[in-house]
């Protein structure tokens, strides 16, 4: 199970057909769920498999995981 504080540095981007499609570093997330709403309004209106990636660089863990955008 992953950690996140609202004081964590979270970097985290989606990848979409080989390409960053949107990205962030940032803190303030208190869970992996707004770490991904938090990506879902930075894509915008992208549709589609994405590759999520989010690194939290203050307690050194990268979780990788395919969400499928509607």
């Amino acid at each position: 199970m992953t950690i996140i504080s609202p004081t964590d540095i979270i970097q985290a981007r989606a990848i979409g057909g080989g390409a960053t499609v949107a990205g962030f570093r940032s803190r303030g997330f208190s869970s992996t769920a707004e770490v991904v709403a938090a990506l879902r309004t930075a894509a915008g209106h992208l549709r589609g498999s994405v590759e999520l990636m989010v690194f939290n660089a203050t307690r050194g863990w990268t979780e990788r995981r395919v969400l499928f955008l509607a």
